[in-house]
């Protein structure tokens, strides 16, 4: 299946291609995320993500858990540091973002697990002048609909970890009430996940395809590596909650 939908983005690429001229970059994707349980359905959030000359992200939230653990749902608040065009890579413009997501995990008995996300940021950005950040900000609407595959090799390559492998799917649509200069990205990562205890590695690569404006599609690729950190502040004895990385996307 993952062949196939591999396939699929590589003639939708091609398709798109055909029609508008090609944007091309590489980058590297940084990510550390925590999430620390305080009480028996109720999770703390806090992580942050990079990419060079791109972004740096700080976000913070505070996850409910249902008992059967079908349903994660979280609210937050993030600080943004943006580049700007005329900024050469450095990260002068401002957001803050009010979040909030949903996650539904299918229920299975075996090593292989779906969940789908929906997640909803207010961009409230700054304004930018022709070679200065204004002080007034804008407010954007981003819908993320996310959804990912996960099979669990458990102590396959060794006892002492264990090893799994996640595929995501994310479509982002931004909307108004201000001028919106990406309206349709399309995510997709591949990680290979390696966990012991409470920290998990995942190394992994990425695509990103955007269409900026009808006259252009914007790629960008390349490596990236997350950090997640599940603790506990106590030793809660009901049960453990769940949580993936591909939650903090």
């Amino acid at each position: 299946m993952k062949a196939i939908l591999f396939f699929l983005v590589f003639c939708t690429c091609i398709s798109l291609r055909a029609q508008r001229q090609t944007d091309l970059n590489t980058e590297v994707w940084y990510g550390l995320m925590t999430s620390g349980q305080i009480a028996p359905n109720w999770s703390l959030w806090l992580d942050a993500h990079h990419v060079p000359e791109l972004f740096l992200i700080f976000r913070s939230g505070l996850t409910f858990h249902t008992e059967d653990q079908k349903l994660a749902i979280t609210l937050g608040y993030a600080q943004l540091d943006l580049t700007a065009p005329f900024s050469d890579g450095s990260l002068v413009r401002p957001e803050h973002r009010p979040w909030g997501q949903l996650v539904y995990r299918l229920p299975s008995k075996s090593d292989f697990s779906v969940s789908f996300r929906y997640r909803h940021d207010m961009r409230y950005r700054a304004d930018l002048g022709v070679s200065e950040v204004m002080d007034s900000f804008s407010l954007n609407h981003r819908m993320r609909f996310n959804n990912s595959l996960r099979y669990n090799w458990k102590n396959a390559l060794s006892p002492h970890f264990n090893f799994s492998n996640t595929l995501f799917n994310e479509s982002l649509v931004t909307i108004g009430p201000s001028a919106v200069d990406n309206p349709f990205e399309h995510r997709i990562f591949m990680l290979f996940s390696f966990q012991k205890r409470t920290v998990t590695v995942s190394p992994g690569y990425h695509i990103r395809m955007a269409t900026p404006n009808p006259e252009v599609l914007r790629i960008n690729h390349g490596f990236f590596l997350w950090v997640t950190i599940n603790y506990q502040f106590k030793n809660f004895k009901r049960h453990t909650l769940k949580e993936f990385p591909g939650d903090h996307i």
